[in-house]
């Protein structure tokens, strides 16, 4: 058999059973994967507690029941009930893209406080070492599960010989709410979700290899929050050893940048929204989870280029960027990166007008009504338009108005241009390889008849071989290919697909489109005036 070919899944028992270092799991067979949900990697985390460090889980008698989805970290948990038709379409239509157009039911969820648990998918319950995949999802650090990831992922798992880690951890105030300015015995609480993560990666290592893989060989793997979360575990000491490679999709951003400073004001907003003086912080302590989350719905703690309850860092687990610099850390600097973006990353922000023309696009500019999520600073009449001509050039002017605008703000933004960013910084340590790409498919649009572009994070289902749109096939299968080959040998290269390394005098990019192919500093017209905002 050949990698990138069905034929790799072993599984034949039912319900195999596993004996980890906490006892016995009883999982099931799917199309002849074993199947693992909601293994407890970390004890409770509520009560005394909360905002404090993990704590590893506990010896148990018996055999522990993995059939089923564990729970997941305390968020807003949306319904489709009385949404109105149009919209719900949409929804459907974004979630059927996501899982591939597999069933999922999202009603199987269930959030509880006490969510550090993790599901494995493997091809085999055995004593070979393959490669492992951890993914870790995304949904900023307020929302998401692994649990769609662990559900699709069969064809991966079946066609690459890879065992598939997804992870729960600690979101919201739970698990980066910045308490150190009230008590220093709370100096972490910011960044505990990120610790969730440490433990999670400890456990991988304890007990991987009880599911056919390689404690040796573990590849983080994530997409917007997710990535970000990877960049910060890449800068935490201790997380030195627990992984040996890193794939980054749409999450790069400076790392340690948060200041202590706007953690407790964030901290001192969600008391406000509580009720809470801030003298009785204490309080925080004593509430339900469910009585938190339901108070801080439609709580607003977005601030320019970062994203809600983003890791405080406390100097110790992880360090201090006051700069705001894109940096490469030496933690990890053995570490290869695969990381990229995509073009138009912000569609969702800003597509409000698909049928607008260059003077509306050049107005929208200048009225920067997207500042909340990134501003352009110094943009002004006399230099919009050299902006606008820039971009229009770069694509041959083969962008539509409206896509300008969304691929102008997106690549100003970090989850558009932080992978560029990223990518310069680790190659310029010169101790490991980085291998840069960025995605320009067009992904039809939900709810957008006849519209497409590369909109964020829309080539992750593809990675994992869920294809909803038939024509996307051909490119699910040479991404999936080639970042499985990274998982196994450290380079994404294939006999389909020449990716060259990603340097500081080159910049060779990889283009993901109909046709794949790598160019030198394909973007370079658009950072370089980027630059100037």
């Amino acid at each position: 058999m050949k990698y990138g070919e069905k034929g790799w899944s072993l599984v034949k028992e039912a319900n195999p059973v596993v004996e980890i270092n906490t006892g016995k799991i009883k999982g099931f067979n799917r199309n002849g994967n074993g199947v693992f949900l909601g293994i407890p990697y970390g004890d409770n985390c509520d009560g005394e507690y909360r905002f404090k460090e993990p704590r590893p889980a506990l010896q148990w008698d018996g055999i522990w029941d993995c059939t089923r989805y564990g729970p997941i970290a305390m968020q807003e948990q949306g319904s489709l009930e009385g949404v109105p038709e149009p919209v719900r379409k949409i929804l459907l239509d974004y979630g059927n893209h996501f899982t591939g157009g597999i069933p999922f039911d999202k009603s199987k969820e269930y959030c509880d406080e006490n969510c550090l648990v993790l599901n494995v998918v493997t091809p085999g319950v055995d004593e070979k070492k393959r490669p492992v995949m951890v993914y870790i999802h995304g949904g900023g650090y307020t929302s998401g599960s692994g649990a769609v990831t662990a559900a699709i992922c069969d064809s991966l798992v079946d066609e690459e010989d890879v065992v598939i880690v997804t992870v729960n951890h600690r979101l919201n105030i739970f698990g980066g709410l910045y308490l150190g300015e009230f008590d220093e015995a709370y100096a972490n609480s910011g960044l505990v979700g990120q610790l969730d993560l440490v433990m999670a990666l400890q456990w991988v290592k304890n007990n991987v290899q009880k599911f056919g893989g390689d404690p040796a060989n573990v590849t983080l793997i994530g997409e917007s929050g997710g990535g970000i979360k990877i960049g910060h575990l890449m800068a935490m000491p201790a997380a030195k050893g627990l992984f040996s490679k890193a794939i980054n999709i749409s999450g790069s951003i400076p790392i340690g940048a948060k200041t202590k400073e706007q953690g407790t004001a964030e901290t001192l907003k969600v008391l406000e929204q509580l009720g809470i003086a801030k003298e009785d912080w204490r309080k925080l302590l004593e509430l339900p989870a469910e009585t938190i989350t339901d108070s801080l719905r439609g709580l607003r703690v977005i601030q320019e280029d970062t994203t809600p309850f983003y890791p405080t860092p406390d100097g110790v687990h992880i360090p201090f960027n006051v700069e705001r610099e894109y940096k490469a850390y030496a933690v990890s600097a053995e570490v290869p990166l695969l990381v990229g973006a995509s073009e138009e990353e912000l569609h969702m922000d800003l597509l409000k007008n698909p049928k607008m023309t260059w003077e509306d696009a050049r107005t929208e500019l200048l009225n920067q009504e997207f500042a909340e999520v990134q501003s352009l600073k110094g943009l002004s009449e006399s230099n919009v338009d050299t902006l606008i001509q820039t971009f229009r050039n770069a694509c041959n002017d083969q962008k539509r108005p409206w896509q300008i605008l969304v691929q102008i703000v997106s690549m100003r933004h970090f989850l558009g241009g932080g992978a560029y960013k990223s990518a310069i910084a680790k190659a310029g340590q010169k101790t490991a390889p980085v291998w840069h790409y960025m995605t320009t498919y067009d992904t039809p649009i939900p709810g957008m008849e006849g519209l497409a572009c590369a909109w964020h994070t829309a080539e992750l289902p593809l990675i994992f071989r869920a294809v909803y749109h038939e024509e996307a096939e051909k490119l699910s299968r040479l991404l999936a290919h080639s970042f499985a080959s990274f998982v196994r040998t450290g380079s994404p290269e294939t006999d389909e697909l020449d990716w060259p390394e990603f340097t500081v005098e080159d910049k060779k990019t990889m283009l993901f489109d109909e046709k794949c192919t790598w160019k030198y500093d394909p973007f370079k017209t658009i950072h370089d005036i980027l630059a100037l905002f």
